[in-house]
């Protein structure tokens, strides 16, 4: 199948599609593979070619090679069950694989025809890389993150509103002299730039300036979370108040102010971002935004099955809600203007 690919010039999952009988190879593609697979004496092993029912029965479930987005992930993990928990509901087979899309290959459940369609998970796009998955006849739908120009459905949290509301929490409690500090990630990280808007619009609601030293950039781990806490403990100026753009860099922070001898709440509050199982287990049990994450997996999956049913679809962006979840890590300030 690799031969008669690179003889008619198209990738592998094109040659599977042919052979499959996949109603979106063009005609001229198609007699393309065949005239490659004659010259070749190629022949599909006692595959039907009648065309498939668009109703789906393995669905792939795909993510990004990273830490943040792989099925051991305090946070990806319960997006996984609640993939997994819908596709049983609907009598659906799932597969789960990591790729890198900037490796080149396309996930082998791709390459082999195995799956109708793909919930994508990562925390920022590879438009070409989700271009050529979609140009193999595979619907997607992608986790909190979003792509122009495909037609694709996008599910993630309500991240612009979770960053306000919580920024809104610290700044209620009478953190406004200095303002919170917020520890957020690069740019490449889609949810962490609306949460880092969010967190803008209410310094500009109260009427406060956002000070440079106090945006301080993580890769949402718990190492980073305490290096940008230490960082800010350094200033000559601290805040009394951080909103950690997850709770992985908040667990961190904590883990920082623990060992410079500064007490949360009394002397920092700390907030965070997910409710991960481990915030209501800090020391102390960390305020955060909670999100529904099972939910998030398993709406990925409703709305894959239809993408596939109805792939002329337009695109959907589906947005859910975030919680403000109160616990022990914030309280008013206490001086406000102290030094270090």
């Amino acid at each position: 199948m690799r031969e008669v690919a690179e003889l008619a010039g198209v990738s592998i999952a094109t040659v599977s599609a042919v052979f499959t009988g996949k109603s979106w190879v063009s005609p001229d593609t198609d007699a393309g593979v065949r005239r490659a697979a004659g010259q070749l004496g190629y022949e599909p092993r006692g595959r039907k070619t009648a065309a498939p029912s668009r109703e789906p029965r393995m669905v792939g479930f795909v993510s990004w090679g990273s830490d943040m987005s792989t099925g051991t992930s305090p946070y990806f993990a319960p997006v996984l069950a609640g993939a997994q928990q819908a596709c049983a509901e609907l009598r659906l087979s799932i597969s789960f694989e990591t790729v890198d899309p900037e490796a080149g290959e396309l996930p082998l459940c791709v390459q082999r025809g195995e799956v109708s369609g793909l919930v994508v998970l990562s925390v920022g796009s590879d438009p070409d890389y989700l271009r050529r998955i979609h140009e193999a006849g595979v619907s997607c739908v992608l986790l909190e993150h979003a792509v122009k120009g495909l037609p694709m459905d996008f599910v993630r949290h309500d991240d612009e509103i979770g960053g306000y509301l919580a920024t809104r929490h610290l700044l209620d409690l009478g953190h406004t002299n200095p303002p919170p500090a917020i520890i957020t990630a690069k740019d490449r990280i889609a949810p962490a730039v609306e949460r880092l808007t969010g967190y803008r619009r209410a310094l500009a609601e109260y009427g406060l300036r956002e000070e440079p030293s106090f945006v301080r950039r993580s890769d949402f781990s718990i190492d980073t979370g305490y290096e940008q806490m230490a960082a800010l403990l350094a200033l000559p100026v601290r805040p009394s108040a951080v909103f950690c753009g997850n709770d992985e860099s908040a667990l961190g922070a904590l883990n920082a102010l623990r060992d410079h001898g500064v007490a949360v709440p009394e002397e920092m509050s700390v907030i965070g971002y997910d409710d991960i199982a481990m915030a209501g287990h800090a020391s102390p049990a960390l305020t955060t935004m909670a999100v529904d994450k099972e939910l998030l997996g398993a709406q990925a999956v409703w709305h894959l099955v239809q993408r596939i049913q109805r792939p002329g679809m337009t695109s959907r962006d589906t947005r859910l809600g975030v919680t403000l979840v109160q616990r022990q890590s914030t309280a008013p300030p206490g001086d406000p203007g102290r030094r270090a």
